[in-house]
């Protein structure tokens, strides 16, 4: 992953986690969700820049991924972390659990609409969600330009990844939206204090990532 932010970004994963999180202020009682949490980065990145918490929990649906999180942590059982196999879609938590959700470079592979609607359902009144990602433009809506976009990225992923790869992010370029589109739906599921930044990608053709944070209002 490092490398293909360089390339396309100019930024590692860590630097890029760093512009996501960054003026994040947490509480000593929060309790985290990381969702598509992978290895166990951002909660090891919170961990580590000493932001306080009293609990992440990493969720992801893919249960090797999970595994090397444990690998990466040397399998000791670490009391402020719960890492959980589940989807986004159908997050496995009680409503209103959550004072802060985090997802990181995995909405392309997600429906927008039901990540935002669990979301919603997940946080607490006043809860915050923080997410990043690439952006599309409105020339995708041109379905020339989007057919074009998927076969560029099923080839890339061909040759530098494998198959399965390459068939998994072909058929994400569907979930990749616009900075607006973002905006509209998640005012659409009902949260406020909407924040949004578009970065500049390295490659003028590379879609350029973006960064949300919004809340859950607190008179819901």
């Amino acid at each position: 992953m490092n490398n293909e932010l360089n390339r396309f970004w100019g930024i590692n994963y860590e630097g890029f986690v760093a512009q996501l999180l960054e003026g994040v202020h947490t509480k000593p009682d929060e309790v985290i969700l990381d969702i598509a949490t992978g290895t166990a980065f951002i909660p090891s990145y919170l961990n580590k820049h000493g932001k306080e918490f009293k609990k992440i929990i990493g969720i992801d649906i893919t249960l090797s991924m999970l595994q090397n999180a444990k690998r990466n942590l040397g399998f000791r059982k670490v009391e402020w972390l719960s890492l959980v196999c589940g989807s986004a879609h159908e997050l496995p938590l009680k409503a209103g659990s959550v004072d802060r959700a985090i997802c990181c470079l995995a909405t392309h592979h997600m429906d927008a609409e039901k990540l935002l609607s669990n979301i919603f359902t997940t946080l607490k009144n006043g809860g915050t969600a923080h997410l990043a990602d690439a952006g599309s433009s409105n020339s995708w809506k041109n379905g020339l330009i989007r057919f074009g976009i998927k076969s560029l990225a099923f080839l890339y992923f061909l040759f530098t990844e494998n198959f399965t790869r390459a068939v998994a992010e072909s058929q994400s370029i569907a979930n990749i939206h616009t900075i607006q589109h973002w905006e509209e739906m998640i005012v659409a599921a009902g949260f406020s204090h909407l924040e949004s930044k578009e970065m500049k990608s390295k490659k003028f053709w590379a879609p350029n990532p973006i960064i949300l944070k919004f809340q859950k209002r607190e008179d819901e």
